[in-house]
């Protein structure tokens, strides 16, 4: 639906006819353990609406991804009444508010944006997930009760679709950051907080110079779908692919699961544009990229999320051996790879750390 944003005042408001009140609720990453627990708190925020407020709860629908969405009737009808059509959506808007913060206040893990959005379109019941190829499904009255381990296997899915794993691909162990002492003068805007996170080296382990390419998109390359587009255009002029691409809530990161000699790449990555993974190549000889989310003082934030994987055309024309390494990285983080034949490179194994950075 082509509809006008909120701050778009030269196309005509769309009016309001009703509204239903939306919850989504996401446990990242996608994983049968994430997922019952946003069960669970989906399920207490059913009853917490049920006994809070006058909302009628119409269904729960499994996203098709990370979540659900809890869908329900306000009874409440008075901004409807409003003639003006810009007025009554703002009105709506604020009553959406209003019971969002008391949602938030209550401490249910819900959306921030989603419920007082009214022109938010939400996936439709019966439509197939376009990054996991799962199907969004309405639950049975009693599913939302039950571990999804009882139920996850009737959800309809692509032939295609990505396997849910038991459990997130990384965990990260139980690490204390350190704390800063109470008398330490004020950060300015300009310092960083530290996190955790865990990091794979683009080093083919088993061989002697040879590197997969994994690296982390220019922001200069826009927006996710602009900037996959015009790295995918980069890679295939140079005959290198397949490329898993994945989304962290601000960059996509890229990895081409190949065995690639360190020199083949240092020849071509400048005229790429990949400047990072460049210098790093010409320094350390490989490079260590962020493949999870960061574990700071706040939680868990930018977490990995699967786009696609493109350039099988490319693939067929590269020349270079697949990257054992990487192969086993892209499939442990929800992209597993097609390959074209047999021919590995180095160990199953890739070199992994944990770093603490700013």
């Amino acid at each position: 639906m082509n509809l006008p944003r909120l701050k778009d005042k030269k196309r005509p408001t769309p009016i309001l006819l009703d509204h239903m009140v939306v919850f989504d609720i996401d446990m990242r990453p996608f994983c049968k353990k994430k997922l019952d627990k946003a069960r669970v708190a989906t399920l207490e925020l059913r009853e917490w609406l049920l006994s809070n407020t006058d909302l009628e709860i119409q269904h729960v629908s499994f996203s098709g991804s990370k979540g659900f969405h809890l869908i329900a009737n306000d009874p409440d009808r008075s901004a409807f009444s409003e003639p003006d059509a810009g007025i009554r959506e703002e009105l709506v808007r604020e009553q959406r508010k209003k019971l969002l913060d008391r949602v938030i206040a209550a401490g249910h893990p819900v959306d921030p944006v989603v419920t007082a959005d009214t022109r938010r379109i939400i996936r439709v019941p019966g439509t197939l997930h376009g990054s996991t190829g799962w199907v969004c499904t309405i639950l049975e009255d009693d599913w939302l009760e039950m571990p999804i381990s009882d139920w996850v296997g009737k959800i309809q899915r692509h032939d295609l679709a990505l396997k849910m794993p038991k459990r997130p691909p990384f965990a990260l162990p139980r690490l204390k950051l350190k704390q800063k002492s109470v008398s330490t003068p004020k950060k300015s805007k300009s310092d960083n907080e530290e996190y955790v996170s865990i990091e794979v080296s683009s080093h083919v382990q088993g061989t002697k110079d040879r590197s997969a390419l994994v690296t982390w998109l220019p922001a200069r390359w826009g927006e996710p779908i602009e900037a996959v587009n015009t790295a995918q255009e980069k890679f295939d002029r140079e005959n290198i692919g397949p490329v898993a691409y994945w989304y962290d809530g601000s960059n996509v990161l890229a990895i081409i699961p190949r065995a690639i000699p360190r020199d083949f790449l240092l020849s071509r990555l400048s005229k790429i544009g990949l400047k990072k993974f460049d210098n790093d190549l010409r320094r350390f000889e490989h490079s260590w990229i962020r493949v999870s989310g960061r574990m700071s003082g706040k939680g868990w934030e930018s977490e990995l999320e699967p786009i696609t994987v493109l350039g099988y055309d490319a693939s067929a024309r590269c020349q270079h051996p697949w990257s054992s390494s990487h192969l086993e990285l892209c499939n442990r983080l929800g992209l597993p790879i097609k390959v074209d034949s047999s021919d590995l490179a180095g160990n199953k194994d890739a070199s992994i750390r944990i770093a603490v950075r700013r």
